[in-house]
């Protein structure tokens, strides 16, 4: 007799929520004390599930991460995207990209002031591919605003000024208050590009209805 529908869906259903308990455990530790130092053991009694159930949901290290980065990424803020695209001149847009990762360095930093993604080579791929599409975003924003060319140079500064570890500098090892950081990113990110020409606006022009 094949097993009714309400049990095995019960069944996936708490077997998800076990395994998203074991990744919250693993996220919470790897923010206290980082993920080299963290052994599954630990994780197991964060999470009052036994060292078998651990592996078995997670057989590789690998597997563990993923799930840890998803967990901590799904409460991420947001980089909107369509608004920093979408800003009337470059200022306007260099400004809500720094506060976009303004927001994001803050929320990552208990896990990326570790440094692991240098010892682990799971996290240096995941930081890969986090720059690659922080570069693709500004060197669209770049081409919307100074118009077609290659800004390979201007998007490489300006990717690696907006990564963490500058932030995370200023912010945590000079003291500085975020929005004085904010101001600073603004400052030289729009230096990096040079002096312009009068703004161009990118938008479309606005309605005159009321």
């Amino acid at each position: 007799m094949p097993p009714r529908p309400y049990n095995s869906e019960t069944r996936r259903r708490k077997q998800a929520e076990l395994r998203e308990r074991i990744a919250a455990a693993a996220a919470e530790l790897h923010a206290q004390q980082g993920a080299v130092a963290t052994s599954n053991a630990d994780i197991a009694r964060q999470a009052g599930v036994s060292l078998p159930t651990v592996y078995s949901h997670f057989p590789s290290q690998d597997d563990l991460l993923g799930a840890c980065t998803a967990h901590v990424a799904s409460r991420a803020p947001q980089v909107p995207v369509e608004q920093v695209l979408g800003a009337p001149d470059l200022r306007a847009a260099t400004e809500r990209l720094v506060d976009a990762a303004d927001a994001l360095n803050a929320h990552f930093a208990p896990w990326k002031a570790w440094r692991e993604d240098r010892v682990i080579p799971f996290l240096a791929r995941m930081g890969d591919t986090a720059r690659a599409q922080q570069t693709a975003l500004i060197a669209e924003l770049l081409e919307r605003h100074l118009g077609a060319g290659d800004h390979r140079e201007v998007a490489a500064a300006w990717e690696t000024l907006l990564s963490f570890d500058p932030w995370h500098r200023m912010v945590h090892e000079h003291g500085l208050s975020r929005p004085a950081v904010r101001r600073q990113l603004v400052q030289m990110l729009l230096a990096v590009v040079g002096p312009q020409p009068a703004a161009r606006s990118h938008s479309r022009p606005r309605s005159t209805k009321p």
